[in-house]
């Protein structure tokens, strides 16, 4: 399935989620995640968290945790 990051299209496997999706992006960004200096929010704004899943065509952005 392919779903975007930061206007990056990456393909990733059924069963995902959004750690999964930022490895697959970046192993640094993963890294800050996992230290929580990185946050994922979807297309709408909405804050996601690290172990909830994505779907086929969906639509993520990486901003610094405040």
């Amino acid at each position: 399935m392919t779903v975007t990051l930061n206007k990056h299209e990456i393909t990733i496997f059924k069963g995902a989620t959004v750690s999964d999706l930022v490895l697959a992006y970046s192993p640094r960004s993963y890294k800050m995640l996992l230290n929580g200096k990185l946050c994922v929010f979807d297309r709408f704004g909405n804050l996601t968290e690290a172990d909830g899943p994505v779907y086929n065509g969906q639509l993520f952005y990486l901003k610094r945790a405040e």
